[in-house]
């Protein structure tokens, strides 16, 4: 049986004939489908207990979604493999895995999650996190009464530009640390891609057990507008002057002033500080 966890408060998931289309599809399979709202899931170990062993779970939804099942599965045992049905575009986690196929089997990749820690609170995320720069233009498009997608974000970076001012942070990398006195962006990577396709570490891979920092600092408005757009192809690390990639396992930094973070593209305010720290299988 296929079970098919959707989250309502996603675009396709206010869809009530998207998310038949896609059960329609599944059942041509000779599958049975039952669905459910992950809102609606409040108690994980037991809605998986019920489930038999050989059932699949499918989601539908973007990072954010797939960001708030591993939370509420945070280390379990899930017996049962778990899927992401690819929908429109895809999604930046389901993107790094370079796959074609409609339903991709991510249950592999839930295994060992990187950690963050802000405000007290600690969570797991799937491809990055970020503060400045990126973190503002996530929270536009997260406001927007625009749809989310690739254009939309685009478009509300060059709104984020015109109001960001940078900040001055101190950043720790496995213990050692430096500071930046006019820094736009921080980005923490676990995977390559964030805000729809932008290839902001190239060289960050999901399977190593290190994360990437990339850093935009000391550039002026007019030159970051001009090269923002070579970060869907990773060509922005060539701007060494400007752009700096460290790799590390544990990554921290302190800002001067509250900011706006992004953890898989969903926003938290007022942010100072955050730790992370790659997950290690020794």
């Amino acid at each position: 049986m296929d079970i098919l966890l959707f989250n309502p408060l996603s675009r396709n998931g206010k869809n009530p004939k998207f998310i038949k289309k896609i059960v329609t599809h599944l059942e041509t399979f000779g599958n049975h489908v039952e669905t459910y709202s992950l809102l609606e899931i409040h108690d994980v170990d037991r809605f998986v207990n019920q489930l038999n062993h050989d059932d699949r779970i499918i989601i539908v939804g973007g990072d954010g979604t797939i960001n708030r099942l591993v939370n509420a599965i945070n280390h379990k045992e899930i017996k049962q493999k778990i899927y992401m049905y690819q929908a429109g575009t895809g999604n930046d986690f389901v993107r790094s895995l370079k796959t074609k196929e409609k339903l991709v089997l991510i249950s592999p990749f839930l295994e060992h999650l990187p950690t963050i820690t802000y405000n007290q609170k600690k969570r797991l995320f799937l491809n990055g996190v970020g503060g400045g720069l990126d973190g503002y233009i996530a929270y536009l498009v997260n406001h927007s009464h625009f749809k989310k997608n690739k254009i939309n974000y685009f478009r509300h970076s060059f709104e984020g530009f015109a109001k960001f001012k940078p900040v001055a942070a101190k950043i720790t990398i496995d213990g050692k640390s430096f500071h930046e006195d006019k820094l736009w962006l921080a980005s923490i990577m676990n995977g390559c891609y964030f805000g729809g396709g932008m290839k902001i570490a190239p060289q960050a891979d999901r399977n190593e057990e290190n994360l990437h920092l990339i850093i935009v600092k000391n550039i002026p408005k007019w030159l970051l507008i001009l090269i923002f757009p070579t970060i869907y192809f990773g060509w922005h690390i060539h701007f060494k002057k400007f752009v700096d990639c460290y790799i590390g396992q544990k990554i921290s930094f302190e800002m001067d002033q509250p900011v706006y973070l992004q953890i898989d593209g969903e926003n938290e305010y007022p942010i100072s500080s955050i730790e992370t720290e790659a997950f290690s299988k020794k």
